[in-house]
């Protein structure tokens, strides 16, 4: 087993952590241009539609966040008209989300949007950069 450096850990968390901040608010710039939509907005929008519909509760897990956050989202989401929320049969104090046809509409235009600007944002790096970047993630 190798011993790693504290230090090098911290530096590359940190520089991981500094990424993933920095290309959140590029993506969340068009987003909000393009969609009036908030990063956090479009997670909650683009799992409903890999999932097709999501409790409350089950989707706060999968996107690794509270409950509290989704329903809020979930709130400004539906009085937009991109989603439904309807009374879980299973609880009573939890509802389901699903997509509406606008919502649908939503999460394929904002989800071009994102894939554009993310290729954009990492154009710089060569295709081995890319794919070790990639590798090394995954890992």
């Amino acid at each position: 087993m190798q011993v790693r450096n504290s230090q090098f850990e911290k530096s590359l968390l940190n520089k991981i952590a500094r990424l993933a901040t920095s290309l959140e608010r590029e993506v969340e710039k068009e987003l909000k241009v393009s969609f009036a939509l908030t990063f956090s907005q479009f997670r909650v929008l683009n799992a409903l539609g890999t999932l097709g519909e999501a409790s409350q509760s089950s989707l706060a897990a999968g996107l690794e966040v509270t409950p509290a956050v989704v329903t809020r989202q979930a709130e400004v989401l539906a009085a937009r008209g991109l989603l439904v929320a309807t009374l879980n049969p299973r609880s009573k104090r939890e509802k389901v989300l699903r997509l509406t046809p606008k919502g649908e509409d939503a999460v394929v235009e904002a989800g071009r949007v994102v894939l554009d600007r993310q290729k954009l944002i990492l154009a710089d790096l060569s295709l081995k950069d890319e794919t070790a970047f990639e590798r090394g993630l995954r890992q």
